[in-house]
């Protein structure tokens, strides 16, 4: 900058500060100015050509130090400021940053200046050209010539030595000018390259860390300060403004009966004793719950082996605490079945070899632990049955499970018993579960059932065989009368072998109904549910009509299941006779004794309600009527066992749902009122 451009800056100022303001003469003014705040380095203002010379608006250049935009450091100034007075500069060059982050060589102007009573700096700024820095070098290099042409003056000789030397330095010195513009120029290149890589660097450093849930820690041992993540306090509930970074953010927060081991455990690893440091403890949360924290880090050490700086992270392991709380209840809740459990419990190898057993288990075998473990569940299968339980375990190791297996079991004085059990295959899928139950009482009990139903059909197919026996013998007496009197015609014996061909076809049809009912299958198969109602009635229908009881039936909906066809015929049965005990006992033989039985399907399942109009079953029993000997009626007529196998059958071995409620309803307009059995089957 010229002596007249200085002039006229100076004469500016004097005008300014008598005819107008600062703030006018910045407004006005094309060069890039700034009033500075000489003691906090605040910018106070900004014209608009440094708006457009920084690249920032207005108002952030109003909120910025100069410090923001001045890349030289505190020794890098003062050297200037330094060397501006050895060259009797009035101008100081240094290196300023746009808002695009270039980094350029700027002249700088300053001036101190009052303004409202406060002394301030008036800066103004100009980009150096590559003029300007040839300029100063032939400036310094003048002012060399200048000493060495004193000095020639004073020697009076060697002019031409040190001309050429004059010349050689002065050739030198521009090549060195242009030397230092090229590296100057590289320089600024790998400088910006050294940011943008510094600045992905950090991106990515930040990226990792708020995408990671883990809280990052650097703690200096000397000064107890500590970085805490923002991850890392989160993790607590808190905000970064609300820790401070003080290891004793980390101490007071520790559980009391985590703090002493955690505290071991860092010593030992700053002693040199660990080779990382690590640590399960709780922290207490913001709201004041525990956090489970798994803590790690590893300490940098100096020359000294002193500890200079420990980095680590803390992970939440709460949720994963809480799965090996919940699964170690579960275990206890296992033990505590396993142990109290009334069915026997088994843990079996693929071999089948006993492995582990309750309590239980014992008792129903009779056998001693010992014993028990040196012997396979084939052992206690008798030979008939070994294939079946074959079969079984391929189930088990292709689907996982099966269940209501009935076998019969060999215990310890060689007899039988017969058992239910469900087999399963552990997770581990080198061991089975095994959930065994003697039944051999139920299965008297159900003997026991059938054998009083069997009764009573044999006595109503005795009364219903009456008819047609009274019809084949009045046939047959009329046939030898006629004949005895000679009026016997061809006619006569057609029709009554006909007649009675029909009455042994009928009588036919209710033994293989009778022997379909008593034979006892052991395998389940497809069976119409419809199909297994009807032959329910073909049973029952004599019983009820002998009692006046009217059958209404509405089997206009079907499925078929998987099950057991006479199992679910003595089930209905039963449901059946229990509502005919119930209308002998409860309706006068000249009322309506009524029974329905309905199909009515809803989507993959069929619900088949059993109704009849005794009156309902009192409310206080309702809940009781399917335990096992309990029965509201006489004890030369009820045993109690009649609706507890039904509901046996039905869920146990069908998987069905049962339902029982009174109802309230309407019959050839007179209103009625019974207990009504809903059971719900799913297709197969």
């Amino acid at each position: 900058m010229n002596k007249i451009f200085l002039l006229l800056i100076f004469i500016n100022i004097s005008l300014f500060s008598k005819d107008t303001t600062i703030i006018e003469f910045l407004n006005k003014n094309t060069d890039v100015m700034f009033l500075i705040n000489p003691s906090n380095g605040n910018i106070i203002k900004a014209n608009k050509s440094a708006s457009k010379f920084y690249g920032y608006s207005l108002s952030s250049l109003h909120k910025m130090n100069i410090k923001d935009i001045n890349t030289f450091t505190k020794e890098q100034v003062n050297k200037e400021l330094s060397l501006a007075k050895t060259e009797n500069r009035n101008y100081f060059i240094f290196t300023h940053k746009l808002a695009s982050n270039k980094i350029i060589k700027v002249v700088v102007h300053s001036y101190p200046i009052t303004h409202n009573n406060k002394k301030l700096l008036l800066s103004i700024i100009h980009k150096q050209s590559q003029t300007q820095n040839i300029k100063e070098f032939n400036k310094r290099l003048e002012e060399q010539v200048k000493i060495q042409t004193k000095e020639l003056e004073k020697s009076k000789s060697n002019i031409t030595q040190i001309f050429t030397v004059s010349t050689i330095i002065f050739l030198l010195g521009i090549s060195y000018l242009f030397y230092l513009l090229r590296q100057r120029d590289k320089l600024s290149k790998d400088m910006l390259n050294k940011n943008a890589q510094l600045k992905e660097l950090n991106e990515r450093f930040e990226l990792a860390m708020n995408s990671s849930k883990d809280g990052l820690w650097d703690w200096n041992p000397k000064t107890n300060e500590v970085y805490f993540s923002t991850t890392w306090k989160k993790m607590l509930g808190y905000e970064d403004h609300e820790i401070k970074g003080s290891v004793e953010e980390w101490e007071k927060r520790i559980h009391p009966e985590d703090k002493e081991k955690a505290f071991e455990d860092v010593s030992n690893h700053l002693e040199g004793k660990t080779q990382f440091y690590e640590n399960i403890h709780r922290v207490q949360h913001k709201k004041g719950h525990w956090v489970w924290i798994y803590d790690r880090g590893k300490a940098i050490f100096d020359k000294d082996n002193n500890p200079t700086r420990i980095i680590g992270f803390h992970t939440d392991l709460t949720a994963q605490k809480t799965i090996e709380k919940k699964i170690e209840d579960q275990k206890e809740e296992f033990k505590a079945i396993f142990e109290n459990s009334m069915d026997g419990i088994a843990i079996l190898d693929l071999d089948t070899k006993f492995l582990n057993f309750n309590d239980a288990y014992l008792k129903i075998t009779s056998f001693t632990k010992e014993e028990l473990l040196q012997k396979s569940c084939f052992e206690l299968t008798i030979d008939e049955e070994k294939d079946k339980i074959k079969k079984a375990l391929n189930i088990v190791m292709k689907k996982g499970h099966i269940e209501n297996l009935e076998k019969s079991c060999i215990v310890k004085d060689e007899s039988l018993i017969t058992v239910n059990m469900s087999i399963t295959l552990m997770p581990d899928k080198k061991r089975l579960l095994i959930s065994m139950r003697d039944i051999s009482k139920q299965k008297l009990i159900e003997t026991q059932s059938k054998l009083i139903s069997m009764g009573e059909m044999i006595g109503n197919i005795s009364h219903q065989w009456r008819q047609p026996l009274t019809v084949i013998s009045t046939l047959a007496s009329s046939l030898l009368v006629k004949k005895e009197c000679g009026i016997l015609e061809e006619n006569d014996i057609k029709d009554s072998s006909e007649a009675i061909v029909e009455q042994t076809r009928y009588l036919s049809h209710t033994i293989d109904d009778f022997r379909t009912f008593i034979k006892d299958s052991q395998s389940k198969e497809d069976l119409s549910l419809v199909r297994a109602i009807n032959k329910t009635i073909s049973l029952v229908s004599p019983s009820l009509k002998n009692n006046y009881i009217q059958l209404i039936t509405h089997l206009d909906d079907d499925i078929n299941i998987n099950g057991y066809e006479n199992q679910l015929v003595q089930a209905f049965i039963n449901i059946i006779n229990n509502s005919k005990d119930a209308l002998k006992e409860n309706i006068a033989d000249d009322e309506n004794k009524l029974v329905f039985i309905q199909t009515k399907k809803v989507k993959d399942k069929l619900i088949i309600t059993i109704k009849d109009n005794a009156k309902g079953i009192p409310q206080d029993i309702l809940p009781r009527i399917f335990e096992p000997y309990f029965t509201t009626k006489h004890q030369n007529v009820g045993t109690g066992i009649g609706l507890s196998l039904a509901n046996d059958i039905l869920i146990k071995h069908h998987k069905a749902r049962v339902k029982v409620i009174n109802e309230e309803f309407e019959f050839e307009g007179k209103k009625q009122k019974g207990a009504v059995f809903i059971i719900e089957f799913k297709e197969n």
